[in-house]
């Protein structure tokens, strides 16, 4: 594949945690190969699988946060500045 840029010396990175978290990036992907399951036959399947429970479940808590307690505490400001932005 096409080369990876480096986000640290290419992009003048000096943020601790972005610095931090392009090593672990880095790290990650070098370790990719040693795991077996991504050289199964059936892994994009199953990854496809398993990426499409994770947006299911990202949704879900999502709809759960609508119907919490914390937003509808929202929502009088929600209706407010829906009031302030409509055409008279």
């Amino acid at each position: 594949g096409l080369p990876l840029l480096d986000p640290v010396g290419a992009l003048q990175l000096r943020d601790p945690e972005a610095v931090e978290a392009a090593a672990r990036a880095r790290a990650l992907g070098a370790s990719l190969g040693a795991f077996r399951c991504v050289h199964s036959p059936h892994f994009p399947q199953q990854y496809a699988q398993f990426a499409a429970r994770q947006e299911l479940l990202e949704q879900l808590e999502h709809l759960q946060f609508l119907l919490s307690d914390q937003s509808l505490l929202l929502l009088p400001e929600y209706h407010q500045r829906v009031a302030v932005g409509a055409p008279r």
